[in-house]
């Protein structure tokens, strides 16, 4: 039995993608803190392993690595730092704050090195859109200019070029690219849903036309899976959206729509907000467009979203983070 071992196995998307594993029959080692909180996975006696380690203190786990690489054919590596303020943070070209450089850039070196040892016969990497330009042509494709605007988008992308240096060593490897993940369990996107549900009133520019992919977490799950299934995935870079662009203010309706209440849009001119865009990364970002071209996803994965926004915002707003 395929044994596959899964990094941030307790967060929201390894939780996903763990089970999407367990489903398929594969055996899973889910790689943990041993402070997480671990999930009640649907797991058959024997199918479900547990190992422990901290991707912040990589030098005190090394031994950890090794021994949960073990016998394992697949790893989806999908741990990472990610803080709440993390798209206001410009990338700048000073060093990487640390949690960045030590969890998303040198753990994902130590585990591709500790994988290459072992034979591993597929590295899936869960990057993230972060890694584009954010003046890239929309849709965006995965040949986009990838000049991230944030510590964590520039971590990322150190991230895959490490990938990509263990592929031309011989370990195959894929990037998946996902857009703003959301769903059950989620601790950054789905408290924000939260609290905008509760607003009176919400100024977006021009009534908020700025498009923004949001994809649920099961359907990154799914690609994750087909990746690792498709040959034609050694080596390649895909994207992770829904497909289907949606606009702020589409999401705002239809958060409404889910809740039952929401706020009442007011629109703020985009000439009165542009001048200020240079110095504060916030209004940079509500200016700039985020749509993903999934062409490539489906036509070499067959891989298509099956999770609207509608039905995933209906999903999550009884749920707790």
């Amino acid at each position: 039995m395929t044994l596959a071992l899964v990094t941030g196995a307790s967060g929201m998307l390894g939780q996903a993608v763990t089970v999407r594993l367990l489903a398929a029959g594969l055996t899973v080692r889910a790689f943990v803190r041993p402070s997480s909180r671990l999930p009640a996975w649907p797991a058959r006696p024997g199918q479900l392993q547990l190992a422990y380690g901290n991707a912040a203190n990589l030098a005190a786990n090394l031994a950890a690595i090794q021994q949960a690489m073990r016998g394992v054919e697949l790893v989806f590596h999908l741990a990472g730092y990610l803080s709440a303020n993390a798209p206001l943070q410009r990338a700048g070209r000073a060093p990487l704050p640390a949690p960045y450089q030590s969890i998303n850039v040198d753990f994902t070196t130590a585990l591709l090195d500790a994988a290459a040892s072992a034979g591993v016969a597929r590295f899936l990497y869960a990057s993230s859109s972060s890694v584009y330009a954010l003046d890239a042509p929309v849709p965006t494709t995965e040949e986009a200019p990838t000049r991230p605007g944030s510590h964590y988008g520039r971590s990322k992308l150190l991230a895959e070029a490490q990938v990509r240096a263990f592929q031309a060593q011989g370990l195959p490897g894929t990037i998946i690219r996902p857009a703003i993940i959301y769903g059950p369990g989620d601790r950054h996107f789905l408290p924000t849903v939260q609290r905008l549900a509760r607003l009176p009133l919400l100024p977006l520019i021009d009534g908020g036309r700025t498009l923004l992919d949001l994809i649920y977490v099961d359907d990154v799950a799914e690609l994750l899976w087909l990746a690792a299934q498709s040959a034609a995935a050694v080596n390649q870079v895909y994207n992770g959206g829904p497909g289907a662009p949606t606009s702020l203010r589409d999401f705002v309706l239809a958060l409404r729509r889910a809740t039952g209440r929401g706020p009442r849009i007011i629109t703020v001119p985009a000439g009165w907000v542009r001048p200020g865009a240079a110095l504060l990364p916030p209004l940079a970002l509500a200016l700039q467009d985020l749509h993903l071209d999934m062409r490539r996803a489906a036509a070499e994965l067959g891989f298509t979203p099956r999770i609207g926004l509608a039905e995933g915002l209906r999903r999550c707003v009884n749920r707790s983070p």
